[in-house]
């Protein structure tokens, strides 16, 4: 009878190893094939390439005209550097591996964490939503590249105060990598904190208590210690406060706006499946976790970033011990079951990989608009001295720093800041007439524009005698100053990039 249990036991684990590594594999392939290149990752690749370059971090405004003695706090340069590298040896393909990578290892860590302390199927359900809710933003940016950092350092501090203990010192340094390659590491902070307070208050001896709490302030000062190990030093440390005081910026980009549930949003089925789980099963968290959870759920219902980002992989970290003492799931799975242990697993390790290298470079992850794009700025190289200064949109710049185009205007808020990026939107959309519009040409001496073609600065110098269009088609519109023009070779590699457009692409609202 013994032997018979031992053999279902043994079965059933069988079955679940097999499945996981299924899932994990399908997962990791999925998040390679939906991985897009992240807009912001044209400039951020330029700026690695300039540090290496340079051989030093950036302190000013680089690659804008208007902002290039203005000061500016490169907080990411690290991941910078790391995006230049792989770019320059492997291309779009490499970035598409690197953010595959960062959230396979994200997700593992997720999975690690999860297993020891709930059942394999709650587990299971678990990681799905993780990557269900991360679908929309898949791309290799900074903050894609930190998802493991901030998901070990968060485990780390619940698993401490589960334990009714305090970190390891040496986790401090994790927030010298951290601080260098993304501005989220100003939550990492208040972490400490909370926990520090469940983990202080559970401890019922009064002795015991203020020695682990006197533990939790020296980790908390090393962490804060280690903040400061960074090119910019109080700067680097103040900068996501920085950013926070941006309203107008945040109100206006679309990651940061609400979520939509007028059409499709993956939080929806989250928010969904948890209240009616809650309500069926009568679930109560402890004061700390539900206090958590709420913050998650506010940031995420205010900015669809954070539901992308930190609600996947914080939600599970923090609600796996209580759930599982509630619905009485128990861990169930042993994770060492998974690792490989033979030449065989290795063998298929190596097959897995192998296909996912040949599969990557023959997928497209620029889009057709991006390639597009990239033609005409590639096109317009030679004719930089013609051009002189751009007026740019904000959507564009990105690209235009990517292909060695100082810019009027770009997406590092923190640079411009609120009154100038405020004020180049109104002004290029009209808002207020055509007056600011022409002083703000006249005042930084604009002799050529970039816009989406759908927008009304286009229609407004088709009109003027001074400009005239050296290119327009479905998706974006040229314009130079009359006193300016640019050579027949390059009029001619123009009209052959908009007849390579499919029919159905091209637009005939402006003569070449």
């Amino acid at each position: 009878m013994l032997t018979d249990t031992s053999n279902s036991i043994d079965n059933s684990q069988s079955k679940s190893r097999l499945f996981i590594l299924v899932l994990l594999a399908y997962l990791t392939w999925m998040i390679a094939a939906f991985c897009g290149t992240g807009d912001d990752t044209y400039w951020h690749i330029k700026v690695g390439e300039w540090i290496l370059n340079n051989r030093q971090i950036p302190t000013t405004g680089i690659f804008s005209y208007t902002a290039a003695n203005m000061p500016w706090v490169s907080h990411e340069w690290l991941s910078a550097i790391l995006l230049y590298a792989v770019f320059s040896i492997a291309g779009w393909p490499g970035l598409v591996f690197l953010a595959t990578l960062a959230i396979t290892l994200a997700m593992w860590l997720l999975f690690d964490f999860l297993v020891k302390r709930i059942s394999i199927n709650i587990c299971i359900i678990f990681v799905l939503f993780a990557y269900f809710l991360l679908t929309p933003h898949i791309m290799p940016r900074p903050h894609i590249l930190i998802l493991p950092i901030m998901v070990f350092w968060t485990a780390e501090l619940i698993k401490a105060s589960e334990n009714q203990t305090h970190p390891p010192y040496p986790l401090a340094l994790v927030m010298v990598f951290w601080s260098n390659m993304h501005g989220s590491f100003i939550m990492g902070i208040p972490f400490i904190l909370y926990f520090a307070a469940e983990s202080v208050l559970a401890i019922k001896d009064g002795t015991l208590r203020l020695k682990e709490l006197r533990h939790w302030l020296l980790f908390f000062l090393l962490s804060l210690s280690a903040l400061l190990i960074n090119p910019h030093g109080i700067d680097g440390l103040l900068l996501p406060f920085k950013l926070t005081d941006q309203t107008y910026v945040i109100d206006h980009i679309v990651e940061w706006a609400s979520p939509n549930f007028h059409g499709f949003q993956p939080l929806e089925f989250w928010l969904l499946g948890f209240i009616g789980l809650a309500l069926y099963k009568g679930l109560t968290l402890p004061p700390f976790r539900l206090i958590f959870l709420l913050g998650l759920l506010h940031l995420s219902l205010k900015y669809i970033r954070f539901a992308t980002d930190l609600l996947p992989f914080l939600s599970p970290l923090i609600l796996a011990a209580p759930l599982s003492k509630q619905l009485n799931r128990p861990a169930d799975f042993a994770i060492g079951s998974l690792y490989p242990k033979n030449i065989k697993h290795w063998l298929a390790i190596g097959l897995y990989v192998v296909a996912l290298s040949f599969y990557l470079p023959g997928r497209t992850v620029e889009t057709k608009q991006n390639v597009h794009l990239g033609k005409l700025l590639t096109a317009l190289q030679d004719e930089k001295a013609v051009l002189g200064n751009v007026l740019n949109s904000y959507s564009l710049s990105v690209y235009l720093i990517h292909y060695d185009y100082p810019v009027f205007i770009d997406s590092r808020g923190e640079l411009y800041g609120d009154a100038f990026i405020e004020k180049h939107f109104k002004t290029t959309s009209l808002e207020k007439g055509a007056q600011p519009l022409l002083d703000m040409i006249k005042e930084y001496n604009v002799s050529w524009t970039i816009f989406e073609t759908n927008l009304p600065i286009n229609a407004f110098l088709g009109e003027r005698p001074e400009w005239h269009p050296i290119y327009s088609d479905k998706f974006f519109t040229i314009y130079l100053t009359q006193s300016k023009d640019i050579s027949e070779q390059t009029k001619l590699e123009l009209q052959k990039i908009k007849d390579s457009l499919p029919k159905d692409d091209e637009a005939n609202d402006l003569p070449l």
